[in-house]
């Protein structure tokens, strides 16, 4: 029976969890059918997948969609420069084959890189910018503010402080890489326990340095390269956050990008408690939703019998 590979990287850090050598990856077979297994791999193969040089300079507003399985993802400067990456899968797009307009005039683009296009075009100088990118499918278009949004980081770094304080928690997570979506329901619970289910029907306990996966009817006990809660939180490690949006409750959405567990950018909700609400993880062909509950009452981790 023919597979489908999803990259699950369930619990959004897995990458950093497993330390670049375990790896959960989630196969959706034809039929809708899941299993699961563990795959040697390292981060450095999507490292490799775009460039994007301004993405971790300051004073940089850093936003991405995708479209099915292809992302588009930019990072503007004041006055220029504008650079955008698109990837399709796990494919960079070159500069000649992506088309880039602001306020509906092509500007002309060179490469920045692998998947890299840039323009010099006269974004956040006082006036709202629409930029839209074509690359052999329907466009992607993005809605840049008149100005640089204000630094988030005070809101970041009072998320990060609240969140990795946190005794336990639970999290839904939606994944897809463009085509079939993974629903996975996660607890956690500091410092090194983790369970999550997904809506196939597949099961993990991770304590420390062991792990149960509940296959053939049964579990299945096997190590694990060790569990930090702390870097379940997939968006820990962004940089440069931009506070694009005030919520009438007091939330603040925050706009990132960074390179843990894998470059990506980031999208957060932030309440002013400190607690994050949800987060959105946009990376070459690995689309996720994480959604927080039940701070501090979540549920006890054992091991399985």
């Amino acid at each position: 029976m023919k597979s489908r590979t999803l990259w699950i990287a369930v619990f959004g850090g897995i990458v950093a969890l497993g330390l670049g050598t375990a790896v959960v990856t989630a196969f959706v077979t034809d039929d809708g059918g899941p299993s699961a297994s563990s795959t040697s791999t390292t981060s450095s193969s999507v490292s490799d997948t775009f460039d994007l040089p301004i993405g971790l300079e300051k004073d940089t507003l850093a936003l991405a969609k995708h479209q099915r399985e292809l992302l588009v993802g930019l990072a503007a400067q004041r006055g220029g420069p504008l650079e955008v990456a698109v990837v399709r899968g796990d494919t960079p797009l070159g500069s000649d084959a992506v088309r880039v307009s602001v306020d509906g005039r092509d500007v002309t683009t060179e490469s920045c890189g692998t998947g890299c296009s840039r323009a010099q075009a006269a974004v956040l100088q006082g006036q709202p910018s629409r930029v839209t990118v074509s690359a052999g499918s329907a466009p992607v278009s993005f809605q840049l503010p008149p100005s640089l949004p204000a630094s988030g980081q005070s809101a970041f770094d009072r998320a990060r402080r609240t969140m990795a304080a946190l005794r336990s928690y639970r999290f839904t997570e939606r994944l897809t890489s463009g085509g079939p979506i993974v629903f996975s329901r996660l607890a956690v619970h500091a410092p090194d326990r983790l369970s999550l289910r997904t809506n196939s029907g597949f099961r993990s306990v991770i304590i420390g340095r062991k792990r149960w996966d509940y296959q053939d009817g049964r579990w299945q006990e096997g190590p694990f390269p060790g569990l930090n809660a702390r870097e379940v939180l997939m968006w820990y490690a962004a940089r440069n956050p931009r506070v694009v949006r005030r919520l009438p409750n007091g939330d603040v959405q925050l706009t990132a990008y960074g390179l843990k567990p894998v470059p990506a950018w980031f999208r957060l909700t932030v309440e002013p408690s400190g607690r994050v609400a949800e987060a959105e993880m946009t990376a070459p062909a690995h689309f996720m939703l994480h959604r927080y509950s039940d701070f501090d009452n979540g549920p006890a981790i054992r091991p399985p019998q």
